[in-house]
């Protein structure tokens, strides 16, 4: 990535000197539509080294999301749209702030190099390391931590600046809030005799084994849990047995106790039902999130999803008449606390932004107490979870949201949460545990192998970062 990077640098900067060769001493009109330079609306650009624009001229600040260009008032592209309009319609900075959506990481990237727009821009969390290495973001530290009763860092999970912090620096403001529950089928678990949802996960593994049924042929016809289901997850499971990545010395901690057993919790059930025969079953599911989910259609009794499909979960369970219940991971011991994994979007600023006074001014409306409540309203009213306490406060007092999306939005706000930690080499250490852990997973070595390998192959990433 930072080779990628440096060569679309070293092109942005050639092009720039062959137009500054063939151009005028006149500068081009910069324009207020999406996707141009930021900047004020009159004929001269300004830099950040500039004074503010004087009265009467719009000083032009552009936001650049990922979002589909979607139609429906209620979807987040025009939910933005709306939250822009307000604030040019009032803010007293003569700011207009300019969306535009439908972006991808890649185009931003490229954009971002050349020293074009946007000055806020959607983000992965994970880039935020590479990019800040790059010189594309600017510092946010200072502007984050100040004492602003009126934005109020404090209202944020605690917990979702993990995603935004890289060797003590803040590059990155919460846009989202996400996590991943257990989704059950409440009838298939009283069949197999819980009348509740198991407590530990010693308790999980008996109740998955026995909500699984074996025909005589040795073909599954139903299964407890596939841990793995549809993905394996090298985050989700980790957190909730407890599990650390790396401690505050640098040593990389995949061998550690606490991750075995989160491993070998997944290993167990392959083992136990045989890699090819889950697989094969596996083939034979439906569509997720769907009323052909194997979860309402009599096939798999718990299940792990994300909270963004909650809306669909909900509908699909409906539609089936299945009672479907939504929990946290059972806890790793009797008397444990409950972890579960969190992601989530982010909004970053562009560190060649022209005007960062203004920039900042737009960022903190865009990330504050009431635009946040807004996008939490969600598509169709039916809630969104947005990363400030009392936006996911807002969303359990919504007559339109769902029981199921207010009991989500409690667990986000008053749950404990973690993220994987952030580091330059973050998508080497994910890339590498699939490698290894999938292989232990299927059989073909074992977990404490695997492990031993992922931290062989991790340690000299963080020992080079220091």
């Amino acid at each position: 990535m930072k080779k990628a990077f440096a060569l679309i640098l070293a092109l942005a900067l050639c092009m720039a000197l062959l137009a500054a060769c063939g151009s005028t001493s006149s500068s081009s009109s910069s324009s207020t539509s999406a996707g141009t330079s930021s900047g004020t609306s009159s004929s001269s650009s300004s830099s950040s080294s500039e004074p503010a624009a004087p009265s009467g001229e719009k000083t032009v600040v552009t936001v650049w999301c990922m979002h589909a260009e979607d139609e429906e008032p209620t979807k987040p592209y025009q939910r933005l749209l709306k939250w822009a309009e307000d604030y040019n319609a009032n803010n007293t900075d003569n700011i207009e702030v300019v969306v535009s959506g439908a972006k991808t990481a890649d185009v931003i990237l490229t954009t971002v190099a050349s020293g074009g727009t946007p000055d806020i821009f959607q983000n992965f969390w994970n880039n935020a390391p590479t990019w800040a290495n790059n010189g594309a973001l600017l510092d946010l530290t200072e502007y984050v931590n100040a004492e602003d009763a009126e934005w109020d860092k404090s209202d944020f999970v605690d917990s979702t600046w993990e995603l935004c912090t890289y060797q003590d620096k803040i590059y990155s403001v919460p846009m989202t809030v996400s996590s991943t529950y257990l989704f059950y089928n409440k009838t298939m678990l009283a069949d197999a005799g819980w009348t509740e949802f198991p407590k530990t996960m010693d308790e999980l593994a008996q109740c998955i084994k026995d909500c699984t049924k074996v025909g005589d042929d040795g073909a599954i016809q139903q299964m407890g849990l596939i841990p793995d289901y549809p993905w394996l997850d090298n985050v989700l499971w980790p957190v909730a047995f407890g599990a650390e990545y790396i401690d505050e010395s640098g040593k990389i901690t995949f061998d550690s106790p606490e991750m075995m057993q989160a491993y070998q919790f997944q290993a167990d059930i392959y083992n136990e039902y045989g890699y090819d025969e889950i697989k094969r079953f596996v083939d034979t599911l439906g569509a997720r999130a769907t009323n052909e989910d194997p979860l309402f259609t009599g096939k798999i009794a718990i299940r792990w999803q994300g909270d963004s499909a909650v809306a669909s979960m909900v509908q699909a369970a409906k539609e089936t008449n299945t009672e479907m219940g939504i929990v946290e991971l059972p806890t790793a011991a009797e008397g444990g606390t409950s972890q579960s994994m969190l992601t989530g979007g982010v909004w970053e600023v562009n560190a060649k932004t022209a005007n960062p006074e203004a920039t900042i001014k737009v960022l903190k409306s865009l990330t504050g107490k009431e635009a946040m409540a807004y996008f939490a309203e969600g598509d169709f009213g039916g809630g969104n979870f947005q990363p400030r306490k009392s936006a996911l406060t807002a969303v359990t007092e919504l007559d339109t949201a769902s029981e199921e999306a207010k009991q989500i939005a409690v667990m986000l706000r008053d749950g404990t949460l973690r993220a994987f930690p952030m580091s330059s080499y973050v998508n080497e250490y994910l890339n590498e545990i699939s490698t290894y852990m999938s292989e232990a997973i299927a059989g073909n070595t074992t977990v404490e192998e695997a492990a031993k390998a992922v931290v062989e192959a991790v340690q000299p990433l963080a020992d080079a970062e220091g």
